[in-house]
């Protein structure tokens, strides 16, 4: 959700869909009026990595008579299919990307909102196949903002977010519970894996990317390592499915998975101290144990000698708030056990480490990188995604001698991780 707007953009949203965007946002009744004077919508900052998408703000005069200028200005925030890159957009639509979404923005958070204390999302006020329209976070009334990139997340941040997380599964165990449906049912058409599976080519892609660097990485030239990278990791990597599905034996719930730091807004109070949180992206929402979403989010905002000091202190927080909300919403404590999520969380590292592995080297590229390739080099930019990076990797550690050593962290642990549970590979 940019805050600086670029150029104007080809309308993709007609004069009725803006006022419906517009009754919804105001909540107004069918026998309630309101009046379009102007929409514009307009292109996002460039320093908006859209992987998935492609992003613009909806800007909608409307006629107001309680204003002195006889206006008032309503902000959205428009995620679309790419409208500009052929390539990407028939990967989007090959891949559901949007169905899922869709799916959670209207039927799944609404009423998890129901019962969460504190806000889960942005608001979703228009839909169609392609595109999404939000509020936008950024508005002066709501008051959420990104981090700074030269702001580090502290542990109030980091237990911030776990209560937020906490907020959000047991809001979807309440809605089970009170209301009678299972999620996973229910809308298991939504709710499937688009990111590690051996089906999707992005995820191949990315697991030949690990193998590559580790192949080459200097602190993995001894036997034991080069062995475990050539000969088990590959098979290994395309069986993590397996770890994202559903539990037969404990409580799931609906996970966010997606915990990077571009989908996460904070609130803060006048002493700059983080109040709130928020997040947005649900593309690769899930129903599953929560130990993936912990983990994701703690192996993305925390370093390993962080982990190694506070990863207990930093569970024991969540399980804490989760306690204390099914306590509110009088569940029974025993629905998540301590000992179960504590299994949970083991069983939730190898696919944590996976994914940042994969993950880490598209994050830390330049800022802008992203942007720039895909425009400049479409057909290129698409092979690096669903096919091959060697070059990719190679280019950037030229444009940047740091790229490496921001990168490497997940592979290393991975690795270590392998070695030190060889069962893992059997």
């Amino acid at each position: 959700m940019p805050d600086e707007m670029s150029e104007k953009v080809v309308e993709i949203l007609s004069a009725k869909e803006c006022e419906t965007v517009v009754r919804n946002a105001l909540k107004l009744s069918s026998d309630e009026s309101t009046k379009l004077l102007s929409y514009a919508l307009e292109k996002g900052s460039n320093e908006l990595v859209g992987f998935m998408g492609e992003y613009f703000k909806l800007r909608v005069q409307i006629a107001d008579e309680q204003s002195p200028e006889g206006t008032r200005e309503l902000c959205c925030f428009v995620k679309s299919v790419p409208v500009s890159n052929e390539l990407q957009r028939a990967e989007c639509e090959r891949k559901n990307f949007f169905r899922k979404e869709i799916c959670a923005y209207t039927a799944i958070l609404p009423n998890i909102q129901k019962y969460a204390t504190t806000k889960l999302s942005a608001e979703c006020y228009y839909t169609r196949s392609d595109l999404l329209v939000l509020e936008d976070l950024f508005a002066a009334h709501l008051g959420y903002r990104h981090l700074a990139s030269d702001e580090p997340y502290t542990s109030r941040h980091i237990k911030l977010f776990l209560t937020h997380l906490a907020q959000l599964h047991a809001g979807s165990i309440a809605w089970e519970e009170k209301e009678g449906i299972n999620i996973g049912k229910q809308f298991g058409d939504s709710l499937f894996e688009l990111v590690l599976i051996a089906e999707n080519e992005w995820y191949v892609t990315g697991a030949k990317g690990i193998i590559y660097l580790a192949k080459n990485y200097r602190k993995f030239q001894t036997p034991e390592k080069q062995s475990l990278i050539n000969d088990k990791l590959f098979a290994l990597l395309m069986d993590m499915q397996k770890y994202t599905e559903p539990s037969t034996t404990s409580r799931n719930v609906y996970l966010h998975r997606d915990s990077w730091d571009r989908n996460i807004f904070f609130k803060f109070n006048t002493q700059h101290q983080p109040t709130a949180c928020c997040i947005v992206d649900f593309q690769q929402s899930r129903y599953a144990q929560p130990g993936l979403d912990i983990l994701f989010f703690l192996y993305g905002q925390t370093t390993a000698s962080e982990r190694k000091l506070h990863m207990k202190e930093y569970i024991e927080h969540y399980f804490s708030e989760l306690q204390a909300r099914f306590k509110e919403l009088e569940l029974p404590a025993d629905i998540i056990t301590k000992a179960e999520l504590l299994e949970d969380i083991r069983r939730a590292h190898l696919p944590a480490l996976v994914n940042m592995a994969i993950t880490k080297p598209l994050t830390m590229m330049p800022d802008g990188l992203s942007n720039k390739w895909r425009a400049e080099e479409q057909e290129k930019f698409d092979y690096y995604m669903n096919t091959q990076r060697d070059e990719f990797f190679q280019r950037i550690m030229e444009m940047d001698p740091t790229y490496e050593s921001k990168i490497m962290w997940p592979i290393e642990e991975l690795i270590e991780h392998l070695i030190q549970n060889p069962d893992l590979c059997q």
